[in-house]
C-alpha cells in the first residue's frame, strides 16, 4: 500500500498556521477533523476552523479558544451560498494570516478555492474523503460540480486522498493533479480502550448483553446501503434465532429505516439507536461491524473495529478493500446485494472460531497501517513541504 507519494519530505520543526475548513460533517468525515484539530494543537501550530456552528467540530473547538468562522457549507447550497462562504473563509484566513488552507470534502474544497486569491498568505490542501454527491466514480453528473471540480483540482496546492482508489480515479479524470496528489488513509488510535465495558455498554442502550450483536453505525443517507443491511439483518435473524442486529446513526433516511423495520417485522431484533455518543464503546460492544455502503472513499467504522479485534463484513467499494482484506480481516461482498451480506454474516455467526481469527489478524493489520500517528504525521509532512516550496518559489501559487 502507498501511503503517501515517495516526493514528500520530511517534517519541519517549524509549526505552521493552519485553517481547516470542513463542511456540515457527522460521522467520520468530523472524526478525521476533530482528531487534526487536537494533534495540531498539541503540536503548537496556529489553528483556526471554519465550520459549521452547530455541529461536532464546532462543539470539540469550543473549549480550545480557537478562532472559529461560523459558516454552513453544503452540497446542496449552490454558487451563491459557495460565493458567501468563501467570502468568510477568506477573511478568517486573512485573520490568522494563514500559511495553509485545509479544506475537507468537495463542498469545502470549492469554497476554498474560491477564498485562496484573498488569501495572500496562504496555500491550499484539499482533502478528497469520498466521492462527488450523485456521481458514478471521480465523474460528476453536472455543469456546476464538473466547474467545482476543475476550480478546486487548480487552486489546491496538495491533493490529499483518503485511499489509493480515491487517488486512481480522481487522477483519471483531472490528470493534470497526479505530481499533487497523494494518499494518506484515515487512522484511528489503535492503542485506545473503550471507556466502558462491552456488557456495561449494552445495558446502557438496552441491547442484550449474551446475545450475538451484528452492527453497522453510519449516517443514515443512500450511500450507506442502509436498506441493504436491514434486508440482510431480517434474512440471518431467520437462521440465528438468538442474534441481534444494531443500527446507529443519523440522517435523511430516519424515517425509511423505521418503515422497513416495521415492514419486515424487526422491532425486537434491529435496535435503531440514533447518533450515540461513543462509536467506540459501541463498537467493541459489537460481535461483528457490517460495512454496506454503495460508495466509500475509505471506511473509517472498519479501521475502528479491526482495531478492536472485531472482523468486518463489507462491500467492495472504492478504498472499502484497501481497509479489509477479504478472507484475512473480514469478509468482502459486492454491494447492492442483501443476500449476498447477509450470508457472509451468517458465516461468521455460524464459526465463532473464524470469527475471532479475523478480529485478530484485523486488530494487527490496523495497528501497522492505520494508526491515527501515522496519519497525522503524513498530514503535517504535506504541511511543511509547502512551506518549504514556499520559500523556494517566493510565494509564486500554482
Amino acid at each position: 500500500m502507498e501511503a503517501v507519494a515517495p516526493a514528500i519530505n520530511e517534517a519541519s520543526p517549524h509549526p505552521a498556521r493552519v485553517l481547516l475548513v470542513c463542511p456540515e460533517a457527522r460521522g467520520g468525515l468530523a472524526q478525521h477533523v476533530i482528531t487534526l484539530l487536537a494533534d495540531l494543537c498539541r503540536s503548537n501550530y496556529a489553528v483556526g476552523v471554519a465550520c459549521d456552528p452547530e455541529g461536532p467540530v464546532a462543539r470539540a473547538v469550543g473549549d480550545r479558544n480557537l478562532p472559529v468562522c461560523g459558516i454552513a457549507i453544503s452540497s446542496r447550497g449552490g454558487p451563491p451560498r459557495a460565493a458567501l462562504a468563501a467570502v468568510q473563509v477568506a477573511r478568517a484566513g486573512s485573520d490568522l494570516r494563514a500559511q495553509i488552507v485545509h479544506t475537507h470534502s468537495f463542498a469545502a474544497g470549492i469554497v476554498g478555492a474560491l477564498a485562496m486569491p484573498l488569501v495572500p498568505t496562504g496555500r491550499m490542501v484539499a482533502t478528497v474523503h469520498n466521492y462527488p454527491p450523485d456521481a458514478d466514480g471521480m465523474q460528476p453528473h453536472s455543469r456546476q460540480h464538473r466547474w467545482a471540480m476543475a476550480r478546486t483540482c487548480r487552486r489546491a496546492s496538495r491533493i490529499i486522498t483518503v485511499s489509493e482508489a480515491l487517488r486512481r480515479d480522481l487522477i483519471a479524470v483531472r490528470p493534470e493533479v497526479a505530481d499533487k496528489c497523494v494518499t494518506i488513509p484515515n487512522g484511528v488510535d489503535t492503542h485506545a480502550s473503550p471507556a466502558r465495558q462491552p456488557d456495561e455498554t449494552r445495558k446502557d442502550l438496552a441491547l442484550p448483553v449474551d446475545a450475538p450483536l451484528v452492527g453497522m453505525l453510519a449516517r443514515l443517507a443512500p450511500q450507506k446501503g442502509i436498506a441493504d443491511f436491514i434486508r440482510a439483518a431480517r434474512t440471518a435473524a431467520d437462521g440465528f434465532p438468538s442474534a441481534h442486529f444494531v443500527l446507529a446513526g443519523e440522517g435523511p433516511l430516519k424515517e425509511e429505516a423505521l418503515a422497513l423495520r416495521r415492514e419486515l417485522a424487526l422491532q425486537d431484533r434491529l435496535h435503531l439507536l440514533g447518533e450515540v455518543d461513543c462509536p467506540r464503546d459501541l463498537t467493541a460492544a459489537l460481535d461483528m461491524l457490517v460495512v454496506a455502503s454503495t460508495s466509500e472513499g475509505s471506511s473509517l467504522a472498519a479501521m475502528e473495529a479491526m482495531s478492536l479485534g472485531k472482523p468486518v463484513v463489507a462491500t467492495s467499494v472504492g478504498g472499502v478493500p484497501e481497509v479489509v482484506a477479504d478472507a484475512e480481516t473480514g469478509i468482502l461482498v459486492e454491494p447492492g446485494d442483501p443476500g449476498a451480506l447477509a450470508s457472509a454474516i451468517e458465516e461468521l455467526l455460524a464459526s465463532p472460531d473464524r470469527a475471532r481469527d479475523l478480529g485478530e489478524r484485523g486488530r494487527r493489520r490496523a495497528a501497522a497501517h492505520f494508526d491515527v500517528q501515522q496519519m497525522l504525521q503524513r498530514t503535517k509532512v504535506v504541511y511543511a513541504d509547502l512551506l518549504r516550496e514556499e520559500i523556494e518559489t517566493g510565494g509564486d501559487r500554482p
